[in-house]
């Protein structure tokens, strides 16, 4: 494969001037192959580099992308600057959470150069920050599935001995290289036809055991494309089996301080293996870093004597745990033990890489699908609400079986109100006294319950066995809204036979919101059905009522509380409008309004609420929105409404009709609904303050929240 690629913004940008000798492109690619690097030549300021090898797929994303590329400047933007000045190699840690390395180069041209290695991270902590900054964060716009096509992990080590083995070649190069004229394009391009010259200089660097670190690095990055985990870790330790005589094996992965079967064989199948270890425990195991193990029971804590003791061996990536492979074999032979301690060391990182990749696979299906399901049960008529829920959930989860069930709150007990699955009639029919069975215990605890194996559960009794449940796991979620207990999702046989996990449970605390809006649409439709009670929605705009948005709001900071999420709050005002109703009447007024809460229809994404909070006030909750993705989203509200042609609008001040918005949100001093709905009112007066007609967020260091309720809206000085 030709690992030479060209900045995409090279072609805006002024082309390189250094002609770079005859070839190194191929030396260079070369290098980063073995390592399983990046190498990046630049002559300055980059993009656009010189030669770019193995380039990591989130680097290319940044820099191609015209909102991202700055947050790049102050690190590989300067790595020219950084190498020359330091005049030896400097280890940085970019933005990303990226570690590189920056070191000057010379190839025999007058130009000094500078070579960008690594572009790798050190530690999954780092991944996982930068992949929920895509997900959540102020980088939702990078995400693609190329974004992490070719993600790269190293070790410290790996770094340094990258930059041993690029000094070594560049040295070597521009002793024996006869030096060619070529142009750019032939630079960037070289491939094929010059990689036995690079192989020379490159094998001579390095002693067995970097070059075996090297090989396992390889792997890592190489895994074949499309393999899933499961497949990855059936070939791995199928080799044990055939070519070493091992019978009992189980691969485990590990989530916090539990460790999952994701592959057994022998013994280990009739009675899969429980191993839950401490802290000391874990020093134990992070110290096998050698072909050791430690031994353990096949049901219990770790043990150094036991008369059944079996062997765990660590899966390490750097200094963390990620995984172990338990051996039920008796009397290890020294080459057996060399073979399974080989085997850890070469699969954990990629078996580390495959699980990211996994989870960002299935990061990106919910992106998609989230606003499918947004959309579908956001329109569904409140009679369909339920079963549109439950449909949609099971999707997103893969569940071929599932059930929602509400609260009745006068016959103490949860009533199915849909079903999805086998048995689905059957279970329509069911009645469950309140804090009875699993669903009921979840509701009463208020707490989702995510069930791996529901044999290994201790808290969890089996399903009846006429219910044939095609797998163990699943997944009871309680639907709270504003403190209320709603009812409770359950979903389970996910296809293909896999385990629901923490992330499963992320998906339905990301839908939780539209969700409970849902359900609450749907229950507040038959309380007016049944009882003529008022409407949630605002009869002249079709917003939502304030009512409605408060209860929205309560419950989506409890949301962000828990998850940690960002949450923004608007309020928003049309300026001048007591003039406008005055001078054109109550009906161009509310003709006014109306094109106003079409404007806010058009310019929101669907997971956000708008409401008519009262006169020619309106509110917007921003679920998951930090503050500067709301200056843009309010942004884009103000410039709807001023380019749209009211029939009056002339007559106004501005001589179109305008809005001013206030900001807050939510933070350490902005964690309650009065607070926030104070801290946008305040920016809102600000906003009028201002000469109307823009946007101002609250950004003061202190609220004073001491009343109770909801601040009423103060109009006075507007």
């Amino acid at each position: 494969m030709d690992n030479t690629s060209r900045a995409p913004e090279r072609a805006a940008l002024q082309a390189p001037t250094t002609v770079i000798p005859a070839g190194w492109a191929a030396v260079q690619n070369e290098l980063a192959a073995g390592a399983g690097l990046s190498l990046l030549l630049v002559e300055g300021h980059q993009p656009p580099s010189l030669i770019a090898s193995n380039n990591n797929s989130i680097c290319r994303a940044f820099q191609s992308s015209p909102a991202h590329a700055h947050l790049c400047d102050p690190y590989c933007g300067e790595a020219f600057n950084r190498a020359q000045l330091a005049g030896r190699m400097e280890h940085y840690r970019c933005h990303a959470g990226l570690q590189c390395i920056a070191m000057p180069v010379s190839l025999g041209t007058e130009q000094p150069l500078a070579m960008i290695g690594g572009r790798a991270f050190l530690r999954s902590a780092d991944y996982r920050a930068l992949a929920e900054r895509i997900r959540t964060g102020d980088l939702t716009g990078l995400l693609s599935e190329e974004l992490f096509r070719n993600v790269i992990f190293a070790l410290r080590q790996d770094l340094e001995e990258l930059a041993a083995r690029v000094g070594e070649a560049a040295e070597e190069f521009t002793k024996t290289s006869v030096i060619e004229v070529l142009s750019k394009e032939s630079n960037v391009e070289a491939g094929e036809d010059e990689m036995a010259s690079g192989r020379a200089s490159v094998g001579r660097a390095g002693d067995v055991e970097a070059q075996a670190r090297t090989e396992t690095a390889r792997t890592a990055r190489n895994i074949p494309r499309g393999i899933s985990l499961k497949e990855f870790c059936n070939r791995s330790v199928a080799s044990l089996v055939e070519q070493h005589g091992l019978r009992s094996l189980a691969l485990l992965l590990r989530t916090d301080d539990a460790f999952h079967s994701t592959w057994v064989t022998g013994d280990f199948q009739v009675k899969p293996p429980r191993i839950a270890l401490k802290a000391k425990e874990i020093k134990l195991l992070q110290a096998a870093t050698h072909g050791e193990s430690i031994t353990v029971p096949a049901g219990g804590r770790a043990s150094a004597k036991h008369e059944e003791a079996i062997e765990l061996f660590p899966l390490l990536v750097g200094d963390e745990i990620k995984g172990a492979l338990l051996i039920g074999d008796k009397d290890l032979t020294t080459e057996q033990r060399k073979a399974v301690a080989s085997l850890c060391r070469e699969i954990a990182m990629p078996l580390e890489v495959l699980r990211l990749r996994e989870e960002l696979e299935r990061r990106l299906r919910a992106a998609t699908h989230l606003q499918t399901f947004t959309e579908m049960v956001s329109t569904s008529q409140p009679d369909e609400a339920y079963a549109s829920i439950l449909r949609h959930s099971a999707e997103l989860l893969r569940a071929e079986r599932g059930s929602l069930l509400l609260f009745d709150e006068r016959a103490n007990e949860l009533a199915v109100k849909a079903a999805v699955g086998p048995r689905a009639e059957i279970a329509r029919a069911a009645r469950i006294p309140f804090g009875d069975g699993v669903a009921g215990a979840t509701l009463r605890e208020g707490r989702p319950l995510v069930v791996r194996d529901v044999g290994a559960a201790t808290n969890v009794s089996p399903a009846p066995a006429e219910r044939n449940y095609k797998t163990s796991s699943f997944i009871s979620y309680p639907i709270i809204i504003g403190g209320r207990k709603v009812g409770v999702l359950n979903v389970t046989d996910k296809a293909g036979g896999g385990v629901y996990d923490e992330f499963d449970l992320g998906l339905l605390d990301i839908i939780a919101p539209q969700m409970a809006m849902a359900l609450d649409r749907a229950e507040w439709h038959q309380k007016a059905t049944q009882f003529q009670l008022l409407s949630i929605t605002d009869p002249l705009t079709g917003l939502v009522n304030r009512r409605y948005l408060e209860e929205r709001l309560t419950e989506e900071l409890e949301q962000s509380k828990r998850r940690h999420f960002a949450m923004s709050f608007l309020m928003m005002d049309i300026d001048d409008f007591k003039a406008y109703n005055d001078h054109h009447g109550h009906q161009a007024g509310d003709l006014a309004l109306e094109m106003t809460a079409q404007c806010l229809k058009t310019a929101l994404r669907s997971a956000d609420t708008a409401a008519r909070y009262g006169g020619e006030e309106f509110s917007i909750l921003l679920p998951q929105t930090g503050l500067s993705e709301a200056k843009v989203i309010a942004e884009r509200i103000r410039r709807r409404v001023e380019r749209t042609h009211f029939p009056h609008g002339k007559s106004q001040p501005l001589g179109v009709v305008t809005v001013s918005i206030g900001i807050s949100s939510y933070g350490p001093e902005l964690d309650t609904p009065a607070s926030i709905i104070y801290a946008a009112d305040q920016a809102l007066y600000i906003a009028k303050s201002h000469g109307k007609n823009c946007v101002e967020s609250f950004e003061s260091k202190a609220v004073d929240d001491k009343t109770e309720g909801f601040p009423k809206v103060n109009k006075n000085g507007r």
